[in-house]
């Protein structure tokens, strides 16, 4: 195994031979074994050319060695991409290559493309697509057409690192977890820090990002002591 991924009910593991094995909760298709039957041991969703998987509230995607993505499972808020809102039990096409990331939250998914351009569609009721709008989107949007690195997605929030170590974030708010100073939803990005940032997390309503000096920094909900500052304040 070189690289293993978690859903909030399923996992799937990627092993050195690029095959990609997947279990656990499949109402809606996100293991991609053509069946909508559960599993509680590991079962071969592909037997080759897989480099990345991550996976969402119940979808599930994969990028192969071509660059392909490739997403399945639960769609209701067009997660997968595929232009539907119907759940797919086995992998289906996406972007046909150029992929170098892709990032699912629980009801969205944004990619970050080879030229470092940023795509994203699912659910958008909180601006957490940054395209503008509110409104849903069954099939890649591009975000930003260059300069970025990576992306990361919580529950309806999304956050990008550029190559310029910037950080931007969008959606959902209401606990600052964008981390802009507001408590105001943003449906389009915002510039949290304009340099040194080499990476994001997002849970569900908060956020951590790493600096290049090997920093720590987080912001949003805190009813758990979950941004680790010594507090339960937000």
């Amino acid at each position: 195994v070189v690289s293993v991924a978690l859903g909030d009910s399923h996992t799937c593991a990627i092993k050195q031979d690029g095959s990609l094995w997947c279990w656990g909760y499949n109402g809606s298709g996100g293991l991609g074994d053509g069946t909508y039957t559960s599993k509680n041991a590991p079962v071969q969703i592909t037997s080759s050319g897989v480099v990345a998987a991550s996976l969402g509230g119940a979808h599930t995607c994969a990028i192969k060695q071509d660059g392909s993505l490739w997403c399945w499972g639960r769609n209701d808020s067009g997660q997968l991409g595929d232009g539907t809102y119907t759940d797919k039990n086995a992998p289906v096409p996406i972007m046909s290559s150029g992929v170098s990331s892709v990032a699912l939250g629980a009801f969205h998914t944004c990619a970050v493309k080879q030229d470092g351009s940023l795509w994203c569609w699912g659910a958008n009721w909180s601006g957490q697509l940054g395209d503008g709008t509110n409104t849903g989107k069954n099939a890649p949007v591009q975000i930003t057409s260059s300069g970025v690195v990576s992306v990361a997605l919580g529950v309806n929030h999304t956050c990008a690192v550029k190559q310029d170590g910037s950080l931007w974030c969008w959606g959902y708010n209401y606990n600052g977890q964008l981390g802009d100073g507001t408590n105001t939803g943003k449906n389009a990005p915002v510039q949290i820090t304009s340099s040194g940032v080499v990476s994001v997390a997002l849970g569900v309503n908060h956020t951590c990002a790493v600096k290049q000096d090997g920093s720590l920094w987080c912001w949003g909900y805190n009813y758990n002591g979950q941004l680790g500052d010594g507090t339960n304040t937000g």
